[in-house]
């Protein structure tokens, strides 16, 4: 599996509106750590740079409840959603200093 490097920033059109750096670094941490395919399936297409910003609109706008809260909502909404596996990547992301809340 190809892991995500975590970028400080990211260019303008690359996420979707509402998605700010803090919800970047929880979609990192699903893509590189967790175990639910689903999650990290959605966190890798919405991190892709060959996807386009309204095929990333489309998924965010039809993703499930935890998804929506890693893409644009709070840690703690993320983390009360969460799964097993991806509290288990939340953790990794947080030990690591890789997400910023």
């Amino acid at each position: 599996m190809n892991k995500f490097e975590l970028k400080t920033g990211y260019p303008k059109g690359y996420l979707p509106e509402g998605v700010n750096y803090s919800n970047y670094t929880m979609l990192v941490a699903i893509a590189n750590y967790s175990d639910n395919g689903a999650c990290v399936g959605t966190a890798t297409s919405l991190l892709d740079e060959d996807i386009d910003i309204a095929r990333k609109r489309g998924i965010l706008a039809t993703t499930g409840g935890f998804m929506s809260a890693v893409a644009t909502g709070e840690f703690k909404t993320a983390w009360n959603r969460a799964d097993g596996a991806n509290r288990h990547a939340l953790t990794i992301g947080l030990s690591n200093n890789e997400i910023e809340l």
